[in-house]
């Protein structure tokens, strides 16, 4: 028969183990969970159930380069591949936007119009996004996406509005021409910006996009340049971020060729920017 003393440090030992065995074994589960963490962090295509994916606004209506047609094809690739919702909110290459109100409940916009005078309670709509704050990602002839002309020779039909000052005061551009059509683009990623999480997973090796190259240049003070253009020597702004007079977070590109939309690098760029600039908006 075992003493009491005996007894008390055989319990001693049990309890040890049993201790030593949870420790361990909670140890095991706080790993897996910080490594699913990282996954998640670390791929954003791997849909996350503890995030609800941002419902991205697609407002469109160009058919200079085919956007009208591309654009809905990138919203479905997006949706397959990336924790995204999309709406397509689209003027058919008019100023007149089917689901322009869905704009309200969107987390990003991207637009892609080109000299359209939109109704002016559909532009009023857009002009309270931006006042919100809420991020913007702009694609090529959205520099002048709310201008009719060049020199001002047009004007809208009563009940449409245009917003000459779009370019200045909300991307922070100054679109004045383009560069040689059949010449492209010599795109150049910037050193500083191959780290940014927008180009996380891109190829920024230079290559030529086969769009014009727009002349934008002076681009605002609080612009953070992400790529240049070159074509015949003369070098310009291509892609930059900033922030606008309400605080929300803008990417201009002057990428959006209808080739590029079959580039692995621009669409992968678009993805990553959407969850960029959501998640930052949501800070």
């Amino acid at each position: 028969m075992k003493s009491a003393p005996e007894k008390n440090s055989m319990w001693t030992v049990i309890l040890g183990i049993i201790f030593l065995l949870a420790v361990t074994l909670w140890g095991g589960i706080v790993s897996a969970q910080e490594i699913a963490e990282m996954e998640n962090t670390q791929n954003p295509e791997k849909e996350s159930s503890t995030h609800e994916k941002p419902l991205v606004a697609i407002i469109v209506s160009d058919n200079h380069y085919q956007a009208d047609t591309l654009f809905p094809i990138l919203a479905s690739w997006l949706e397959e591949n990336y924790p995204i919702r999309t709406v397509i909110i689209h003027g058919h290459g008019g100023g007149d936007f089917e689901n322009m109100e869905k704009l309200r409940e969107a987390d990003v916009a991207l637009l892609y119009i080109r000299r359209i005078a939109p109704k002016t309670e559909q532009l009023e709509i857009f002009r309270e996004f931006l006042i919100s704050g809420r991020p913007l990602i702009a694609f090529r002839t959205a520099s002048h996406a709310f201008s009719l002309s060049f020199n001002n020779s047009k004007q809208p039909a009563e009940g449409y509005s245009e917003w000459r000052e779009f370019d200045a005061e909300v991307l922070g551009g100054n679109y004045h021409n383009h560069g040689p059509n059949d010449a492209g683009t010599d795109v150049r990623t910037m050193v500083a910006a191959m780290q940014h999480p927008i180009f996380a997973g891109v190829d920024t090796e230079p290559y030529h996009s086969a769009g014009s190259l727009y002349y934008t240049l002076p681009i605002a003070e609080n612009a953070e340049l992400l790529q240049t253009g070159t074509v015949h020597g003369r070098t310009e702004p291509l892609t930059w971020l900033r922030k606008n007079q309400w605080g929300g977070t803008v990417l201009y590109t002057a990428l959006g060729h209808w080739e590029d939309f079959e580039d692995a690098r621009f669409k992968k760029m678009v993805a990553n920017a959407i969850l960029y600039l959501y998640m930052e908006n949501k800070k």
